[in-house]
C-alpha cells in the first residue's frame, strides 16, 4: 500500500497562536508546530483522496484560525480567503 506524505509551510505573523488554535483539530496523522514565523504541518494519509481531504480540512482550519486571531484578514495575508470567481 502506498502512503502519501506532505509538508505544508505557511508564513504568518501569529504562527504560534495559529498553530495552537488548530492543534486540537489535528488527528494522529497531522503534526503541526510553529517556528520562525511559520506554521509547519506534516501530513500522512493512505490514499490520495484522504490526503486531499485532510489538506482541505487543514487549510480551512488555518484560514479560520488566522481570521479569528487577526480580526479581518487582509487580502495580502497567506491565510486570507480566496476571492477569485
Amino acid at each position: 500500500m502506498a502512503r502519501c506524505k506532505a509538508r505544508l509551510v505557511i508564513e504568518t505573523e501569529n504562527a504560534e497562536k495559529v498553530e495552537r488554535s488548530i492543534a486540537a483539530d489535528n488527528p494522529g496523522y497531522v503534526q503541526t508546530f510553529a517556528e520562525d514565523g511559520k506554521v509547519i504541518a506534516f501530513i500522512e494519509a493512505g490514499t490520495v483522496g484522504s490526503m486531499l481531504a485532510t489538506l482541505d480540512d487543514l487549510l480551512v482550519n488555518l484560514r479560520i484560525a488566522g481570521e479569528m486571531i487577526d480580526g479581518e484578514t487582509s487580502a495580502h495575508s497567506p491565510l486570507a480567503r480566496d476571492t477569485r470567481d
